[in-house]
């Protein structure tokens, strides 16, 4: 592997602690190796702890994508907003893709992210990260993309895919279509004798993992209605786009941060869209008018095709024990039957699909039963927030316990708007009297005067930080030039720093080494 250009390891950690004096939430770690040289780096900025704080009940981790010709790991952390947007909680460059580098990657994003942990997380089947996830995720759902699954059937049992039309389809419905683990078993089975795959070692060893890829098992987790990582693989198709195998790694920082740009601003165009006008409602009816009111526009989208479906569902049978009644339904035309239980006492409704504990929305089943109870709107507890229009309400906290900021640039003009609106308020009032306006005139006066006080404490309290760091950036510069690295917090590093891209064929490279925190 090419070694890091003079100087440019030092030029990364001054990108990252730039970064984060714009903004004192930014987050970025760097593990170094037994010689003290940089192999794995996480980070995570403001914006991407706050949509975290948000939406990250569900996340994508994926590793597939490399960042250049020398094949290095990028593994990106992704998810839905409210829009089913596409979202970016953090990322890491990785030396290799054993279990000691995701276990301390895992690790390092909970610290990020205040001891958080994903309700589900989807990955593919690699079993060092399938280890790694066990032991710092252990109450996270783990699952496997579906997508991933088949693509590795193609290669296993390639004969039978060549030999039968039919044997796809019969595979991705043991995988998507059963709602109870009986039918999932007879499908299974039969599926083997079917095909003459009861020997086959692949799919035994796939079947001890079912819990982890049969949605039969899965639902009753929440994961956004995603079953694949399709959501890392698209971001990671959008990223070949910002990236040439001919940049540096301070190159990829900078052009990552251009897509991170350009993706958020999509969810402000989504914002200004949605504020602007509301969707298309063909029908009268006050379920779908109060769904439009809660729901952004791609959620809404979603309930109205789900009400639409209950308007075809017949009842088949009703069973009542005491106040729990449940409903035998099905969708006209469809050959599966649902149970929707409905509870007259607290009003909750529970349907076998699962689909408001998969997806967030409820569904079709559900939806027809409440109907019948004369509930003409969806109740408020079956509307989440992280579906809503407010789904962005609250204020979030970094892992030093500080109010995140996600623009610090901002501040400014938004304590101008506060003042003015404030000022324009009261003298609005006292333009009223003739006392009244000498009286805040004059207070006026009073105010300039302690202000400019205020101001010029803290003007000088400014140069003194300034003459401080000024020190601080001569001291540095001069360990530089002997090829040294100074840095609060971490041991002095013999030789000049090196990066993630560096790799000696003979080196081991993970030994029992605490991590450095490099912020």
């Amino acid at each position: 592997m090419a070694e890091m250009k003079e100087g440019e390891a030092y030029t990364l950690l001054h990108y990252f602690e730039s970064k984060q004096y714009e903004n004192p939430s930014f987050f970025y770690e760097i593990q170094l190796d037994v010689e003290n040289q940089i192999t794995n780096i996480f980070w995570a900025d403001a914006k991407m702890v706050v949509d975290y704080f948000y939406f990250g009940d569900m996340v994508s981790f994926d590793t597939t994508y490399r960042t250049n010709r020398h094949l290095r790991p990028f593994a990106p952390f992704v998810g839905f907003n409210h829009h089913r947007q596409t979202v970016t909680f953090g990322a890491a460059l990785l030396y290799d893709e054993t279990s000691e580098s995701f276990e301390w990657l895992f690790r390092t994003f909970m610290k990020a992210m205040c001891g958080k942990k994903p309700t589900t997380i989807f990955t593919d089947q690699d079993p060092a990260m399938a280890k790694a996830i066990a032991k710092v995720f252990p109450e996270s759902y783990h699952r496997l993309c579906a997508w991933h699954l088949s693509q590795n059937a193609c290669k296993h049992i390639n004969h039978v895919y060549k030999k039968s039309d039919s044997f796809a389809s019969d595979f991705k419905g043991c995988i998507c279509d059963f709602e109870y683990e009986d039918d999932f078993l007879n499908a299974w089975e039969s599926m083997l004798d079917k095909y003459d795959l009861r020997q086959n070692k692949w799919l035994q060893d796939l079947f001890e993992k079912r819990e982890k890829w049969a949605s039969v098992y899965g639902r009753h987790a929440f994961c956004a209605g995603a079953t694949i990582t399709q959501l890392s693989e698209s971001f990671n198709g959008r990223l070949r786009g910002y990236m040439k195998p001919t940049l540096n790694v301070l190159g990829f920082f900078r052009n990552f941060e251009r897509l991170i740009e350009d993706m958020r601003y999509k969810e402000l165009e989504e914002n200004y869209e949605m504020s602007q006008a509301m969707p298309p409602l063909n029908l009268d009816v006050l379920l779908l008018k109060n769904a439009r009111e809660s729901y952004t526009r791609a959620i809404f989208l979603r309930v109205k095709k789900e009400y639409e479906k209950s308007c075809n569902i017949l009842f088949k049978e009703c069973n009542q024990v005491s106040k729990i009644f449940e409903y035998k339904v099905c969708v006209m035309g469809d050959m599966g039957d649902h149970k929707v239980t409905f509870n007259s006492e607290d009003e909750t409704v529970e349907c076998s699909c699962k689909k408001y504990e998969f997806v967030g929305i409820l569904c079709c089943h559900a939806l027809r039963v409440l109907n019948l109870w004369n509930k003409l709107v969806i109740p408020s507890r079956y509307i989440l927030k992280r579906w809503s229009k407010h789904a962005r309400s609250g204020c979030v906290i970094d892992n030093s316990g500080r109010i995140i900021k996600e623009d610090p640039k901002l501040d400014v003009s938004n304590r101008f708007k506060d003042l003015c609106r404030i000022a324009v308020d009261i003298s609005s009032k006292a333009a009223e009297s003739d006392d009244a306006t000498n009286f805040l005139a004059k207070k006026f006066v009073e105010l300039v005067v302690e202000v400019e006080k205020i101001l010029g404490k803290s003007s000088s309290i400014a140069n003194q930080q300034n003459v401080s760091e000024t020190i601080a950036t001569s001291e540095k510069d001069a360990f530089q030039a002997k090829g040294l690295k100074k840095k609060e917090g971490v041991s002095r590093v013999k030789g000049r720093p090196k990066s993630c891209l560096e790799k000696k064929s003979k080196r081991k490279r993970h030994q029992e080494k605490p991590s450095s925190t490099l912020h």
